[in-house]
């Protein structure tokens, strides 16, 4: 029992060094919510925010088709093309054995530190279903820029929608 307890004191202390110390811009160790809540998209901004790819820096060219992992505002879960999309990279993965490089992006609304917690949980939920799929746990690397790293600039919900992501690189 003594030990269980040891164990949580630990998580939640790497928990909150990891939201508290990776912020660029704030000093804050406040973590707050989206400021907005994310207006209607057309069906065009929808189909486009819910079509999965993965996106493969691939020196060998091997790699299945290239393109971001969406997520819906303010989640971290994977939709059911996403998953499909992971699954046929996953059988890839598996017999290539590279190494991953899984990043976690959302768009510009939300603090600096809600942001990079959710890009983190984006980049895990993908890594993470690539695990549960047999890719080696060994060679996942997960990173999150939040919204640092925009994929298209504008504060538009097709742009909004661009930039809620995960990427997974090859090295």
């Amino acid at each position: 029992m003594r030990l269980t307890n040891v164990i949580l004191s630990l998580a939640t202390i790497v928990s909150l060094a990891a939201v508290t110390g990776c912020s660029k811009k704030s000093k804050s160790t406040e973590v707050i919510g989206p400021k907005t809540a994310a207006p209607a998209a057309s069906s065009e901004q929808a189909t486009k925010a819910s079509e999965a790819s993965v996106t493969v820096e691939d020196s060998t060219g091997t790699a299945p088709p290239a393109g971001p992992i969406y997520f819906e505002f303010d989640s971290a879960l994977l939709t059911a093309e996403s998953r499909d999309l992971l699954a046929t990279f996953a059988t890839w993965a598996t017999k290539q054995k590279p190494r991953l490089e899984i990043e976690g992006h959302t768009d510009e609304r939300g603090t600096t530190e809600y942001n990079l917690a959710l890009g983190d949980r984006r980049a895990r939920a993908v890594a993470d279903y690539l695990i549960d799929l047999g890719v080696d746990r060994a060679l996942i690397q997960t990173i999150t820029y939040g919204e640092e790293r925009p994929a298209q600039a504008g504060d538009s919900e097709a742009a909004h929608a661009a930039n809620r992501r995960g990427e997974v690189k090859t090295n």
